[in-house]
């Protein structure tokens, strides 16, 4: 339902397999028609099973009634091998391989499920009797993951930070299971086009939740703003989200209403590039995420990227190379790398071309390649 990374990793993965005469399924519970259209033009099969979405308590009331409706899909295509994604469709996955022992069951672990194994990712979980409900609910839902995650015929992961997180959440998995697919993107969309003017303009992109430090952001856009001369610097966050409404009462509050866009609507990936490629710079915030897809796409852009430097920006960004780390912990620190990348045009250049040339090593021939050997042949791959 929302286009953030995970959504346009799926997307893109199932429609290159399509590509390569693989049929594709997608069963979920909801999906937006603009969203998929270009996958669903591609031939990849779109199966609704319709109902609420987790973040209701319907969804939880009725979650017998929603498995049964998934488990339904699923047997009718009757497909040998099920790939699952983080919640709830692994836990739908790991039933139905329990009831079906021959399917293949390929979990895609982006990370442990964060509202069970995640103390920030419960902590902000909203209205309060859904967090006190899931907290209470957190040794069963704990006890669930363990008991099951073994049935899994493998895990892939999408960095190395997401290899070690999963193997130390789950000491029961037999390392051999798990596999490392660096995710890819497109190239031929992401890439320089000299044609846009960069402004003076930071950009963001991603869904907007508390994990991903929106405010952050925001409030060192207000440091930058009290230099001389950078006063009119703007700030893009492209992205929807729960956490929507506090990030725009925190810009009032800033007294920034003038210098910082929320774009909620969709994206083409033509208009994600032309936002990336007329900004000065790029940031994600987030801290111990286990890959961030954007960063990757405004690399491939020429758009220098300042990023935290823990989880998988350690391995998609190099530092002083194609972007800046900055601590975590201090939006101060934050200001002052955006500031360098908004005044230093020599030390700009050279991130920008450093960008370009890190980010290829990011490409989905490779990606799909790699999980088409798992899927298919996975005696024989070799990631």
């Amino acid at each position: 339902m929302l286009a953030g990374g995970a959504t346009t990793v799926l997307l893109e993965e199932t429609r290159r397999l399509v590509r390569n005469g693989q049929l594709v399924y997608v069963v979920s519970v909801q999906s937006d028609p603009v969203i998929v259209a270009e996958a669903k033009a591609a031939g990849v099969q779109f199966v609704d099973v319709g109902g609420p979405l987790s973040s209701s308590i319907w969804f939880w009331v009725l979650y017998p009634l929603m498995y049964w409706r998934v488990h339904r899909a699923i047997r009718r295509i009757g497909s040998p091998v099920i790939v699952s994604e983080p919640f709830p469709a692994n836990w739908w996955g790991w039933f139905y391989k329990k009831m079906n022992p021959s399917v293949r069951l390929v979990y895609v672990c982006h990370e442990p499920t964060a509202f069970i194994f995640e103390r920030a990712w419960i902590n902000s979980i909203k209205p309060d009797y859904m967090r006190w409900g899931l907290k209470l609910m957190n040794p069963f839902f704990r006890w669930v993951e363990h008991t099951l995650m073994p049935c899994t015929d493998m895990v892939v992961v999408n960095s190395a930070y997401s290899e070690q997180t999963v193997l130390g959440t789950f000491p029961q998995l037999e390392p051999a299971k798990v596999r490392l697919v660096y995710c890819g993107i497109d190239h031929a969309t992401f890439r320089p086009r000299p044609q846009f003017v960069r402004k003076p303009q930071i950009a963001v992109v991603g869904t907007l939740t508390k994990f991903k430090r929106v405010d952050v952001v925001i409030r060192a856009l207000k440091l930058v703003q009290q230099q001389p001369g950078y006063e009119r610097t703007q700030l893009i966050i492209k992205g929807k989200g729960f956490e929507k409404e506090n990030l725009r009462q925190l810009v009032d509050a800033l007294n920034l209403s003038d210098s910082v866009q929320i774009i909620d609507q969709f994206y083409t990936g033509d208009e994600l590039a032309e936002l990336l490629c007329s900004s000065r710079v790029f940031v994600h915030a987030a801290h111990n995420e286990p890959f961030g897809l954007s960063p990757i796409e405004a690399m491939a852009c020429g758009t220098p990227v300042v990023v935290t430097g823990t989880g998988g920006t350690a391995e998609t960004v190099e530092n002083d190379v194609s972007g800046l780390y900055f601590d975590y912990r201090s939006e101060a620190d934050l200001a002052r790398q955006l500031h360098r990348l908004l005044s230093d045009e020599a030390l700009w250049q050279r991130l920008s071309d450093g960008a370009i040339r890190h980010a290829e090593r990011f490409n989905w021939e490779k990606t799909t390649a790699s999980l088409s050997r798992l899927l298919v042949a996975p005696e024989t791959a070799e990631v």
